[in-house]
């Protein structure tokens, strides 16, 4: 099973960037986010083989609806410039590579895990790790088509740019645009606003992105999917309010999932004898913290963490469910309330703001003492929707994040349910994979 690449060029905005426009500059959240890409893949299927002149004429449609997206997203094809904090806009270009793969989306579906993980690196542009330089762009894209007639989109978007909310509105613009029935009024809600910078700007004497690098990569992680469908968590849900009276909200399915793999962490860490910290850091969209309401076509990185730890002592009685529930719970709830002050306050205070992102980098920075999670939801985001004229995706994916210990969560076919990509070292997963808990509730 092979995919040859085609073409590969920088696409650029069909309207060149206004001069007054050249200098974007990031804001305090931008500045936070690091120096790396957010992939994601969407599968699409057709039904029928289109013929090779049909498949060239969606390469180059979607070339041109790009590139008029292109305009209005004109961050994205620029550079970003690490040492100034911004992104200089000069309409270098977005990468768009076309690619033709031997053999069919279903072949590709229908193949055992390890061996379609091994290949959704394929399916992308770039390295996510390959971000922040002059040279890199903003935004990669690469759309394959197969013998069937379905397509892949694979996108690599840069974490400075924006976070995955921003990527929605990017693509729900560019998807309207490709659609033969999308029209002007329908492009406007995807048109993007960009005011973070303006509401919360980089303070002068604030340390730049260098101080908040990426985690390298490590070679011994691998990745893998534990799927929980909606009735598994319905049934969890019901245990854990069964069990604990004190627990008097109801827990989102993703609270569940984040609480059901990090009871397993916690209890592979007791069993192994570690006496550590167990610390998770859930991102948490401030769009819907900031009062009023921010719009959904608010771009740029607007999340912060919302932090929590158990200490891991040999011999400590097994910490049960409700409590790391209601933990995640009080953690977020913390979060939230404290940002919502904060951030409709005129005066920005930094050092609050602030305060979680520097926890969680002292949890991930040399300290031994510390084995540190990070959960984010992509849960009830657009892109499940997203049509580019030939319906809904049949599955979307990510690859090898090549952060260890990270944990992202999607949304199953059904809706429900959810999917949870883990990204651990392999002696971990293998304990992962066996906790009788996991098992009890997944697919």
């Amino acid at each position: 099973m092979e995919i040859n690449v085609n073409v590969s060029k920088l696409v650029k905005p069909s309207t060149p960037t206004p001069s007054t426009l050249r200098n974007f500059h990031i804001s305090f959240f931008d500045d936070k986010s690091g120096n790396e890409n957010v992939p994601l893949i969407l599968y699409y299927s057709t039904s029928h083989k289109e013929p090779n002149d049909v498949q060239t004429n969606i390469f180059n449609h979607l070339e041109i609806s790009l590139s008029k997206t292109l305009t209005e997203f004109y961050p994205l094809a620029g550079r970003y410039t690490r040492h100034s904090s911004f992104i200089d806009c000069n309409d270098q270009g977005a990468l768009y590579i076309q690619a033709k793969a031997n053999f069919q989306l279903s072949e590709f579906l229908h193949l055992k895990w390890e061996l379609k993980s091994d290949m959704l690196q394929a399916f992308l542009p770039c390295d996510i790790r390959k971000a922040g330089e002059v040279d890199d762009p903003l935004l990669s894209v690469k759309v394959t088509t197969f013998d069937c007639g379905g397509v892949a989109i694979g996108m690599c978007i840069s974490h400075k740019f924006g976070d995955m909310a921003a990527f929605c509105t990017f693509i729900n613009n560019w998807a309207t645009r490709s659609r033969k029935t999308g029209n002007e009024l329908e492009v406007a809600k995807y048109s993007p606003l960009f005011a973070l910078a303006d509401r919360f700007p980089k303070p002068d004497q604030q340390l730049t992105d260098e101080a908040f690098e990426r985690s390298p990569s490590v070679n011994n992680s691998v990745m893998r999917v534990f799927s929980f469908k909606g009735y598994a968590i319905t049934k969890l849900r019901e245990k854990v309010m069964s069990e604990d009276n004190n627990i008097k909200h109801r827990p989102s399915k993703v609270q569940l999932i984040v609480a059901l793999l990090w009871k397993a962490l916690v209890d592979i860490d007791k069993a192994n004898g570690e006496s550590k910290v167990s610390f998770v850091s859930q991102v948490v969209n401030l769009r819907n913290v900031l009062v009023p309401k921010a719009p959904e076509n608010f771009c740029g990185n607007f999340v912060t963490f919302a932090n929590a730890q158990i200490k891991v002592s040999e011999g400590d009685n097994m910490v049960d469910l409700p409590l790391i529930v209601k933990l995640l719970h009080d953690s977020t709830n913390k979060t939230t309330s404290g940002y919502a002050r904060a951030l409709s306050h005129p005066e920005k205070d930094y050092d609050f703001l602030s305060k979680p992102f520097s926890e969680r980098l002292k949890s991930i920075t040399g300290n031994s003492d510390v084995n540190a999670y990070v959960f984010t939801s992509w849960c009830k985001f657009s892109f499940y929707t997203t049509d580019f004229g030939w319906g809904k995706p049949v599955w979307r994916s990510i690859t090898d994040m090549k952060t260890p210990q990270t944990v992202v969560m999607m949304d199953d076919e059904e809706g429900d349910g959810v999917e949870a990509w883990v990204l651990m070292d392999k002696k971990r997963m293998c304990e992962l994979e066996r906790d009788l808990n996991i098992k009890a509730y997944m697919v």
